[in-house]
């Protein structure tokens, strides 16, 4: 896991003059959606209230995998892929705004988001786990069915239609910060009012734990792992980090990324990390991508006019030694 807690969050003491209130207590439970390991740490006076209000949250990941997962066949995301190149398809609303939130932000980000970048995954072997290097003219072919201008979105008929054969829509760069945002607004309508949802690299914090002004999270050191490189208190903001040491792999002596420019059609080769925080987990799990495709340049420019985003930019200097670029702390 990119992020983590700081260590136990211990009880709220009660004193003698407030002891007729009730002592806090703490309810966790994890499950494994989305291909990834969701937990859900929450704080409050009756445990089984708790208990059940993170049912409901966890419930609605699982609807949400089962609606935006492309490793199901009975998926919608998965009827979309199999049918939009040769008809229109009718797109259920909550699922047809995700998608055109995604080719927002990919015009947003001149492109180096993109949900259709999923057969560069597969010819770079990431897919299946077992990375190789395509051939240029098998790279040519692929390259010709990514990117957003291949799908086309109807808002008006709520509609999606590929404009020819071998495009995909993979939602594995954004499902799991919609989920944790998701998730968050169940448990608030649920009365919670300190809460994190972890999915892995992205994590939303509701409030504070008991006595505490924040939650404490670490980003990890990609040069040492598990150590953190530093650390960022996150009360109702999420964060998420995207990271070239999870998934890679050596040919060659070189290293390759799994994180793909979209607009190349080559692993990114620069960045280590790039951690967000943003008020919504669905904008901070896409911008740690845009981020680390963009580089440290880009990034300074891109933020320019995103003055709510903040960045955590972590990359390699001489002797092996970690930088550190934090943007909009200010």
């Amino acid at each position: 896991m990119l992020l983590s807690l700081f260590g136990a969050l211990p009880f709220v003491a009660i004193s003698p003059s407030s002891a007729h209130q009730a002592q806090p207590v703490m309810y966790k439970e994890s499950r494994r959606l989305m291909w990834t390991q969701f937990e859900i740490v929450a704080y409050g006076t009756d445990k089984a209230k708790l208990a059940e209000a993170a049912d409901a949250a966890f419930d609605e990941i699982d609807r949400l995998d089962k609606q935006m997962s492309n490793y199901s066949e009975t998926s919608e995301l998965t009827y979309i892929n199999r049918n939009a190149a040769e008809k229109d398809v009718i797109v259920e609303k909550e699922l047809f705004d995700l998608l055109k939130f995604s080719f927002d932000a990919s015009k947003d980000s001149d492109g180096t988001f993109d949900i259709t970048v999923g057969p560069l995954m597969k010819a770079w072997g990431f897919f299946k786990g077992q990375g190789r290097i395509p051939e240029p003219s098998e790279l040519k072919s692929v390259m010709s069915t990514v990117g957003s201008k291949h799908v086309i979105a109807d808002e008006s008929k709520r509609t999606i239609r590929f404009d020819r054969d071998g495009v995909e829509l993979d939602l594995g760069g954004i499902a799991k910060g919609y989920a944790v945002d998701k998730a968050a607004q169940i448990l608030r309508q649920s009365g919670v009012t300190s809460a994190m949802i972890t999915s892995g690299s992205s994590i939303y914090a509701i409030g504070a734990p008991p006595n505490q002004s924040g939650w404490k999270i670490e980003v990890t050191n990609p040069l040492d792992l598990p150590h953190s490189a530093t650390s960022v208190e996150l009360k109702d903001d999420s964060i998420s980090t995207s990271g070239c040491y999870d998934k890679n792999f050596t040919i060659g002596g070189k290293t390759y990324c799994h994180i793909m420019d979209p607009r190349t059609g080559y692993p990114i080769d620069g960045i280590l990390s790039a951690t967000i925080i943003t008020p919504r987990g669905v904008d901070a799990e896409v911008y740690s991508k845009v981020l680390m495709i963009m580089g440290i340049d880009g990034a300074k420019v891109f933020l320019k006019r995103h003055t709510d985003v903040r960045a955590i930019l972590l990359y390699r200097l001489p002797h092996d030694m970690l930088g550190i670029v934090k943007l909009n702390f200010e």
